[in-house]
């Protein structure tokens, strides 16, 4: 029988062998070179001065960040970053990106279980609310004891026992409770995938490799985040409603008139002696205007600042019990340009104000929103509060893009800001809003807080704005920009679980998985070239490619390397020496039966082909199975099982050909089995 002709077949070889030791280089280098320690020092300078940067700023801090400062705050090694190491970094994370991913199990990371808030989404289904409503949905939430399978119907429970129509608050005359539920849960339904894409959304450009998330029956959500040092702003990030409003400011005189309102309704109140409230506000004198030079409020003491002939109130001291005359009035302090501000003391008691039922329906149309973050006067936070137009004119739905910037020379604030674009129809209402409410402040407001109110100039018709965030950091910047993008989740997420589990744990399965592929892989060795001399010695190389192979896949397409998923690799490596020994023991029976060196080959390999084809094909179907219907660890066993199976079937068969022929061909014809 004739030689067969292998150049191509080699050829095909050499690429392929070439392609994955290309692919696994990143991996290396990400995980095995000198140079990886060097680089999680770096990533610990960076997260320390950027902790540092928000301590200096008063802003608060996460667990993490606390840690950081508390750890390495005062070592001289750790709070200086030269630009030479920031380059490093640069370059390390890009080569990363194309590295292997290492799964929750192996690199640590974060693992959440998430619930939608029912009460929540039913109070943002509400045609109105009110306390009635409340209490009718928190006692729903204690006697289904957060069991969302019973949540509506307690709904609907409490409503017939307080003798309250549904309809009242939901939906539209005509209504029935049961098309209500009905609405309900389809709403909870849509909520669930709705938020399951926002997710993926706001994961993936957060950055995280790899993200697992997933619907776990009709209710709940699990994600997993590996590789995450920071558990807080994960999770802030994920449960950020990012609910975005546009809202006209209410004008001076309103503001005064509602601000009066509110003080006679305490007096009468606290003359029925039912107890006092507080709350607190006041109005801007000044529009706000970006392009002004802005002062700092911190140079006078804020109790002193609405002294003054142009000053809506006079301001007691803030420490003594609430004027009887002026009880919300009081609480009140003005800012030099006409902000008005709520103390950290009484902040409590001006909420309590505002959730009266009285008290909210004094404000009819308009509402009280806080700032998203204080302001620091003399060393004591400050909110300021702003009275807006209950209906908003434009809503973040409309938004087709977002992203984080630092602000321009123009800019009065300075800092980080987030450019937004609307989509064609979001544009026309912005540019009919704007040109309508010229002289008018608009107040941009994100899950009922307050960014910033600038003052409309003239009518902006490109559909193009910008959210400034004044003292806030990149990463929240590039935060916001990202649940913007995003979308808004349907309602607020509950952690129903949080398991954080540590970098030493995954190196730990790491090292004991590698360990006992290692064992495997030995005994392998050992056996094969044995029983089987230098085929077998072939057929061990053939293992050590499919190993390669399988690696490089996983690298190149972008998967991730699991527990399970070293499992898999494990049981591939028993299915290619199958393989082997199915076609070495074909060729030893074509020898005993006094075939040539190259007919009992050639035989061996096609009479075998047929039985390893038809075992891995099926074993190939139940990976499918395994990934199509299987969860978290299970896609990942299934994963590594198929990629395994096909470069299994391409080593043992083509691979260990290649290496006899070439030994036949330069050992006249002989083999070694």
């Amino acid at each position: 029988m004739k030689e067969r002709n292998n150049l191509i077949r080699w050829i095909i070889f050499v690429i392929l062998l070439s392609w994955a030791v290309y692919s696994l280089i990143p991996t290396y280098q990400t995980y095995f070179s000198s140079e990886t320690e060097i680089i999680e020092r770096i990533k610990l300078k960076t997260d320390l001065a950027y902790a540092l940067q928000k301590q200096d700023l008063g802003e608060e801090l996460t667990v993490f960040e606390t840690r950081l400062i508390e750890e390495l705050g005062s070592d001289p090694e750790f709070t200086t970053l030269s630009q030479e190491e920031i380059e490093k970094l640069a370059a390390f994370e890009t080569r990363n990106l194309k590295s292997l991913k290492l799964g929750l199990d192996l690199q640590g990371g974060m693992h959440l279980v998430l619930e939608i808030d029912y009460k929540q989404l039913l109070l943002n289904l509400a045609v109105k609310t009110d306390s009635r409503l409340e209490d009718i949905l928190d006692l729903a939430e204690r006697r289904s004891a957060n069991d969302k399978d019973l949540y509506f119907e307690e709904v609907r429970r409490a409503f017939a026992e307080k003798n309250i129509p549904m309809e009242e608050y939901f939906g539209s005359p005509g209504d029935t409770e049961t098309s209500l539920l009905r609405s309900f849960r389809e709403t909870a339904e849509t909520g669930i995938q709705t938020t399951l894409e926002i997710l993926r959304n706001r994961i993936d450009q957060f950055g995280i490799a790899e993200p697992s998330i997933q619907s776990r029956g009709d209710h709940r959500i699990i994600v997993e985040l590996p590789g995450v040092k920071d558990e807080q702003r994960a999770t802030n990030l994920i449960n950020q409603a990012a609910f975005l409003e546009f809202k006209i400011v209410a004008t001076d005189e309103d503001f005064r008139n509602k601000i009066d309102e509110i003080d006679a309704v305490m007096k009468d109140i606290a003359s029925r002696a039912a107890g006092t409230d507080d709350s607190g506000e006041t109005e801007p004198d000044d529009t706000f205007d970006e392009d002004e030079e802005h002062e700092d409020p911190g140079a006078a003491d804020p109790t002193e600042l609405f002294r003054g002939e142009s000053d809506l109130f006079a301001a007691g001291d803030i420490e003594d019990d609430i004027d009887l005359e002026n009880p919300f009035k009081s609480l009140l302090t003005g800012g030099r340009r006409g902000e008005v501000y709520v103390s950290e003391v009484n902040r409590i008691r001006v909420m309590e104000i505002l959730r009266n039922d009285r008290i909210r329906s004094i404000l009819g149309n308009y509402e009280f929103v806080w700032k998203n973050r204080p302001d620091i006067f003399n060393n004591e936070a400050y909110y300021e509060i702003m009275l807006v137009e209950r209906r908003a004119v434009l809503d973040g739905r409309s938004i087709t893009n977002a992203n984080a910037a630092l602000a321009g020379e123009t800019s009065a604030s300075g800092g980080w800001e987030v450019p937004f674009e609307l989509d064609t129809e979001g544009g026309r209402i912005f540019s009919e809003v704007t040109g309508n409410n010229i002289g008018r402040r608009l107040a941009i407001i994100l899950d009922n807080r307050l960014y910033m109110a600038p003052n409309i100039q003239s009518r902006i018709p490109h559909g193009r704005g910008v959210i400034t965030l004044g003292g806030g950091s990149a990463d929240e910047a590039r935060d916001l920009a990202i649940v913007l993008k995003a979308g808004a989740l349907e309602a607020p997420l509950e952690v129903m679980e949080r398991r954080i589990i540590g970098p030493s744990l995954g190196s730990d399965s790491i090292e004991k998985g590698v360990r006992s592929a290692l064992i495997g892989f030995s005994l392998v060795v050992v056996f094969m070239i044995f029983w089987y001399k230098l085929s077998g010695l072939f057929a061990v190389t053939a293992l050590i490619l499919n190993f390669i192979f399988t690696l490089a896949s996983l690298s190149a397409f972008g998967g991730t390397l699991t527990l399970p998923g070293i499992a898999g690799i494990i049981l591939t490596i028993g299915m290619a020496v199958d393989a082997n020994i199915i076609i070495f023991e074909r060729i030893k029976e074509e020898l005993l039966e006094r075939n040539t060196v190259l007919t009992a080959l050639n035989s061996g390999y096609e009479r075998a082909f047929n039985t390893i084809f038809d075992s891995n094909i099926t074993t190939f179907i139940a990976g499918i199975t395994l990934y199509q219907f299987g969860t978290g660890p299970v896609r990942g066993f299934a994963l590594t099982l198929m990629i395994g199976i096909m470069w299994s079937m391409y080593t043992s068969v083509v691979i260990t050909r290649l290496f006899s022929d070439l030994y036949i061909k330069a050992n006249s014809k002989k083999i070694s089995i």
